[in-house]
């Protein structure tokens, strides 16, 4: 069950509600929720409140005076953290479906050992027949913050999701909006204009959605590495990649 997922002691969104007050609620509880969102998904609006956050900063390394060395994090609505999770359960499969062998992230059944290990046999392979290897490291910055909200719909499209996620997705960020908190004080709401949210159990899946419509677009006939006929072009760890020449 969802709920049994979403983690205590976490800090709480605007509306005040708490891992913890929900799971203690019971039975009543649930079956309350359980009418809201399937409202809200025969309705394909969501409540205003679960377009908001606020957006704490935590310090990665580096030089601290420099805001690309901090990572954010949304705080968002516990009940809508619970409906996200709910509805990443019913999409998962389906995304994951679209995603090809070498995308290893937030992928049940994949890990990055795989790729690991893949990785290390075409390294020993050449090295022991003598062949040419390139490898280049590609990590996108600010990845999550970086795409597109109309690819990401499109995406979902491409993957023959449920209308009816597309548009309660749809209405989320069409009108998401963060505020920056810094030592309990917040500033002005801003208007969200791309990025998935951080912290948000579905935006990993929005992410590498997305990337995938990419990286079909991209021509990849006879690059790569020839292994008994067939090329391995590159290796996927959600926006972490190796291509291979």
């Amino acid at each position: 069950m969802a709920l049994h997922h979403l983690k205590n002691g976490k800090a709480r969104g605007e509306d005040g509600i708490t891992a913890e007050l929900l799971k203690a609620g019971g039975t009543p509880v649930l079956e309350v929720l359980q009418k809201l969102f399937n409202s809200i998904l025969h309705g394909g609006t969501t409540p205003e409140a679960w377009s908001r956050s606020a957006v704490v900063l935590f310090f990665k390394k580096g030089d601290n005076a420099l805001l690309k060395n901090y990572r954010s994090i949304s705080l968002l609505s516990r009940v809508y953290v619970l409906f996200s999770r709910v509805i990443t359960n019913r999409l998962a499969r389906r995304l994951d479906d679209f995603q090809p062998p070498e995308q290893a992230g937030f992928r049940k059944g994949f890990s990055t050992i795989d790729h690991i290990h893949t990785l290390r046999r075409i390294v020993q392979k050449t090295e022991e027949y003598n062949l040419l290897l390139c490898l280049a490291y590609v990590d996108y910055e600010k990845a999550f913050d970086s795409v597109e909200i109309w690819a990401v719909l499109q995406s979902l499209h491409r993957c023959l999701v449920d209308c009816r996620y597309i548009e309660v997705l749809k209405c989320l960020y069409s009108r998401a909006t963060m505020a920056i908190r810094v030592q309990n004080q917040s500033t002005k709401p801003i208007q969200l204009q791309r990025g998935v949210r951080q912290g948000d159990v579905i935006s990993p899946k929005l992410f590498t959605a997305a990337l995938e419509d990419v990286f079909k677009l991209l021509d990849w006939k006879g690059y790569g590495i020839n292994i008994n006929g067939e090329y391995i072009t590159h290796l996927r760890f959600a926006d972490d990649i190796v291509l291979m020449a």
